[in-house]
């Protein structure tokens, strides 16, 4: 399951005036995204080999600047070395297979992939994807939820990989295949601090408003008028249930992948909340909160697979930890797992099941790290990654693949990790600054302006989703 020897760590390519590429110093000007329209374009990339365990990221930075001097030419660090003015980062060719982005009227900060009835596993091209997300406009009248479809998304070009009579036949070609944006939008009652869909029915929208709020949406008709992009009449959308239950404003929910309907809610209110699904709506439990935490819960997620996974769910919070709770248990005070200063202290932000080793969860934190910990044995963690430089706001397992995971940070970048890889690179020399990438970072995506959620797509492999102040990337790595 190892990938050593494909490591690949690059960045993604402009977004709204963001500079792409990585490792190449190249002068250019950027190039402005058309609204609701996709754009392709590749990636940049860092071709290195690896030496040395993770470490703490800041420690590098010693030393750089004798290095710098004797003119040697270095593999490019984000948050360690600068750029001039009216420089961008290059791109290495052939570091996607699939890249495109995207942008709405306004900046989305959370977005969940719609499930579809296109097929499982869908590996040829050019691919779809339904996605709905949630404004956060500068105007509270203003908010909007958006349904996607993103369609004709074709395979990356190949940018220099091939004598130039082909680059230009194949230049042709990306311009016959423009890839699309169709969407619908939905008003919404404020912000939108987070968004989930059903995983049994697609059309099944909650969303956490900022006004303390959690909405339930039926969005059915707007994801069918995406396959008629003639339909432009649609019945006004109204939440088919509101909750009001919490004290505070939120970020934290989750649809039950196993029980149809069933459903979490955790607010800045120190509860999370369970949802049960009757005739006509739901019963939340606004009487028998989980009250374990002493300050907000950031995320919760049920347990995906494994022993009591329809029973089981973890939390986690900025008091710095993070718990496992079994909704059978009437005594609500206490969970059945409890990590308390999983990060040496900082806010934990957002946490992931994994979906395949039913034991293993992930968690990120303010300080920049995430960990990978066993819920049978938490007296420590199996492993400590602090390589991000800025907090950590969003992080995914591979659907299928047990040692692979996404993590997004504030720090612009979003990583791609393999677990299993061991470094290979014992003894050689690499580049200058190729130290700065352990060997289980994978790849790293860059261009984003901040990016806030990332999820893999469960139906099209290895295909990621991200969304950011700066709008949506799709992508598809060239060595996951």
């Amino acid at each position: 399951m190892g990938k050593a020897g494909k490591r690949k760590q690059n960045g993604e390519a402009e977004a709204e005036g963001e500079s792409a590429g990585q490792g190449k110093k190249k002068k250019d000007d950027p190039k402005e995204i058309p609204e609701e329209e996709f754009e392709d374009d590749e990636g940049d990339d860092e071709d290195d080999e690896d030496d040395e365990e993770i470490v703490d990221a800041e420690a590098e930075e010693l030393g750089d600047d004798e290095e710098e001097e004797q003119g040697e030419k270095r593999v490019w660090r984000p948050g360690i070395d600068p750029l001039e003015d009216g420089e961008q980062l290059d791109v290495e060719p052939g570091t996607y297979d699939l890249l495109h982005r995207a942008q709405v009227e306004w900046p989305c900060l959370s977005l969940d992939v719609v499930r579809d009835d296109l097929g499982a596993q869908r590996t040829s091209y050019p691919m779809t994807a339904y996605v709905v997300a949630g404004s956060q406009a500068s105007r509270t009248e203003d908010n909007r939820i958006y349904m996607m479809k993103w369609n004709r998304l074709y395979r990356t070009s190949k940018d220099g990989r091939e004598e130039e009579s082909e680059d230009d036949e194949s230049s042709e070609d990306e311009d016959e295949h423009e890839a699309v944006l169709e969407s619908k939008a939905a008003p919404h009652p404020g912000a939108v601090n987070r968004v989930r869909s059903m995983h049994q029915a697609g059309h099944i929208v909650a969303t956490w408003a900022d006004t303390g709020k959690v909405h339930m949406w039926n969005l059915e008709a707007y994801r069918k008028a995406l396959d008629k992009p003639s339909d432009r009449a649609l019945p006004s959308s109204k939440p088919i249930f509101t909750c009001d239950a919490h004290k505070e404003e939120g970020f934290a929910m989750d649809f039950s992948p196993h029980d149809t309907g069933k459903f979490l809610s955790g607010s800045n209110d120190s509860s999370v909340l369970l949802w049960e699904p009757v005739p006509g709506g739901w019963s939340v439990g606004s009487e028998t909160p989980f009250t374990g935490h002493s300050s907000s819960v950031e995320d919760v997620q049920w347990k995906r697979t494994g022993t009591c996974a329809q029973s089981l769910f973890a939390s986690c919070s900025s008091d710095g930890s993070w718990r496992v709770w079994d909704v059978r248990e009437k005594a609500r005070k206490k969970s059945a797992v409890h990590v308390p200063d999983a990060h040496g202290g900082s806010d934990v932000n957002v946490l992931s099941w994994s979906p395949i080793v039913g034991e293993l969860v992930m968690t990120g934190a303010d300080d920049g790290g995430f960990k990978i910990w066993d819920t049978r044995h938490v007296d420590r963690p199996m492993a400590n990654f602090l390589w991000h430089r800025k907090p950590i706001t969003s992080v995914d397992w591979h659907p299928t693949d047990e040692t692979v995971c996404a993590v997004a940070s504030a720090d612009d970048c979003v990583s791609i990790w393999d677990m299993a890889v061991e470094d290979d690179a014992t003894g050689r020399e690499g580049p200058p600054g190729a130290e700065h990438y352990p060997p289980q970072l994978m790849f790293l995506h860059q261009g984003q302006k901040d990016p806030k959620e990332v999820k893999w797509h469960p139906q099209l492999p290895s295909v990621c989703i991200s969304t950011a102040a700066s709008g949506f990337n799709i992508f598809k790595t060239c060595n996951i």
